[in-house]
């Protein structure tokens, strides 16, 4: 979780505050949980917290070590979302059974699907590029610096996958952001 706690607080006061947040929106909807789970509820968002901020210092640790794995994540936080609606990308059909059958997703589900999508073509770059550095290695001490014995084609299999991955990763980008940035890379460059 990213949201901050309010007012610089200790953690603790900042989950209760989140806590009480919920339990009105609860409230507000109708949403009978009991006392037991209300009780925990505070601990369990420290846990929460805690656990979020491992994950954070894991990935910054993750992307101090790869350059390419950081500028996929800037570009990626900085993806600004609607939470209230979504373009819908199939077919009429598909979404009237969705919508019959209580099975269309809402924006929070788009919006995680598009996040976890983007993360897992960012880990296919990632894994290849090291795939790709350890197989020029090997090939590099394999053929004792005799170049003629330098068998390329794992190497090259390796970097097309990670050409794929690159792909698929820019394919979530809209033209029009695309034309956007370029536009300002001209103008810098003028």
């Amino acid at each position: 979780r990213g949201d901050p706690y309010p007012y610089n607080s200790l953690p603790i006061v900042g989950e209760i505050d989140v806590a009480a947040k919920k339990r009105k929106e609860r409230k507000e909807s109708a949403v009978e949980v009991g006392l037991a789970p209300q009780f925990f509820e505070v601990g369990e968002l420290v846990g929460e917290r805690r656990q979020w901020n491992q994950l954070q210092k894991a990935e910054r640790a993750r992307e101090a070590a790869s350059e390419v794995r950081r500028a996929f994540n800037i570009y990626t936080t900085n993806i600004n979302f609607n939470r209230d609606k979504y373009e819908w990308k199939g077919s009429k059909e598909e979404k009237s059974k969705r919508i019959r059958d209580e099975r269309l997703p809402t924006a929070a589900d788009v919006i995680r699907s598009d996040l976890d999508a983007r993360d897992l073509y960012r880990n296919q770059v990632q894994t290849a590029l090291e795939d790709a550095r350890a197989e020029y290695i090997y090939q590099k001490k394999e053929s004792d610096q005799d170049y003629s014995n330098f068998d390329t084609e794992e190497l090259l299999r390796i970097l097309k996958e990670a050409q794929t991955a690159v792909d698929k990763w820019f394919s979530f980008i809209p033209d029009d952001d695309i034309k956007s940035a370029l536009e300002v890379v001209r103008q810098e460059q003028a």
